[in-house]
């Protein structure tokens, strides 16, 4: 009984001895398992490491050759940009020495009986194909903003810088052969009001015959210190009133200091007594004439802009650069002056 219990007792040690065994065994087993896996992800973390630094090394090479570049190309840029200003101003230089270099062929005053003879031999003139540009531009006004782009790359450049030169207050004219058996500009006495332009076998002159040919009711001036002349005609072809206007008017002084002030103090009180005088012709043919079509002012600057100063806003005033001295000038010449024109060949 005793020996059976004993090896029952024997046997029961053995199972719980060999189940610890195997639990243990087991237990190393999950270890072992556990710690593979961790090797697995550290193989794993170092190669993922390996490769960011790999990458980062890439990277950090590309930003060198980036910033190597970015400088490279900045200098470049720099070059080139030091070699666009060298080339503009050259180019600059040489346009400006170029357009230096061109001149009018020609300039003339041409009186209203001149002019006549002038647009007949113009409309004398006939092309077997449309050669013949003709283009009204008024004052202000560029041919490249009245012609097609087509009709104007056949107008040489250099005609065009010479004719953006003319600054006419009253516009210009512009006859033009593709040829260039033609070529000049005719600035009129009066404005030419709106833009036109023909390309044909004829000039076309109807229009400027037609501005020439108005009877405009003008007023004149001619001003200089102590001689001055006040003018009007109701047809620009005679003068119903012609005032000459004569003052004593001191000679400029020449001399320095005190005496030289006082001098020139006393000058222009002559010259404000003069204008007093002007001014009051001024009112009378005003008051008599209240439709005009132009006045036309010549004459000392000064002396312009004080009787600009006096004139109605409603009148269209014309200054004429013409060296009129009224000492030695009538009426009618003074207005042949003053309704001449002006021709510039190209």
């Amino acid at each position: 009984m005793n020996s059976r219990k004993t090896k029952k007792e024997a046997s029961e040690v053995t199972k719980r001895s060999l189940s610890k065994f195997i639990e243990k065994f087991s237990g190393k087993e999950q270890l072992e398992l556990e710690i593979d896996q961790l090797n697995s992800k550290i193989i794993k973390l170092e190669l993922d490491l390996r490769s960011a630094k790999i990458q980062l090394e890439k990277r950090e090479n590309l930003a060198r050759q980036a910033v190597a570049d970015r400088q490279e190309a900045e200098a470049l840029l720099n070059q080139e940009r030091v070699r666009t200003q060298t080339l503009s101003y050259e180019l600059e230089t040489i346009r400006t020495e170029s357009e230096e270099k061109l001149q009018f062929r020609g300039i003339e005053t041409l009186s209203q009986q001149a002019v006549q003879a002038y647009l007949s031999k113009l409309k004398s003139f006939h092309a077997p194909s449309d050669d013949l540009l003709t283009a009204y531009l008024p004052p202000g006004t560029s041919l490249s903003s009245v012609l097609s782009e087509k009709v104007l790359e056949r107008v040489e450049e250099e005609i065009r810088t010479l004719l953006d030169r003319l600054d006419s207050e009253t516009g210009l004219v512009f006859f033009y052969d593709l040829h260039r058996m033609v070529c000049e500009a005719i600035a009129p006495p009066v404005p030419i009001t709106s833009p036109a332009w023909q390309l044909g076998h004829n000039f076309e002159v109807s229009l400027l015959e037609e501005i020439l040919s108005k009877d405009y009711r003008l007023l004149v001036f001619v001003l200089h210190a102590g001689e001055s002349f006040i003018g009007f005609t109701p047809d620009a072809e005679i003068f119903d009133i012609e005032e000459f206007i004569r003052s004593s008017v001191k000679e400029k002084h020449s001399k320095g200091g005190f005496s030289q002030r006082r001098f020139e103090r006393l000058r222009e009180e002559d010259i404000a007594h003069h204008m007093d005088k002007v001014i009051e012709a001024l009112d009378k043919v005003l008051e008599e004439n209240r439709s005009i079509d132009f006045v036309f002012l010549s004459g000392d600057f000064q002396l312009i802009g004080e009787i600009r100063k006096r004139l109605p806003l409603n009148l269209e005033v014309i200054e004429k650069s013409a060296d009129i001295r009224v000492e030695k000038t009538g009426g009618e010449e003074i207005l042949r002056t003053v309704l001449s024109s002006r021709r510039y060949l190209l």
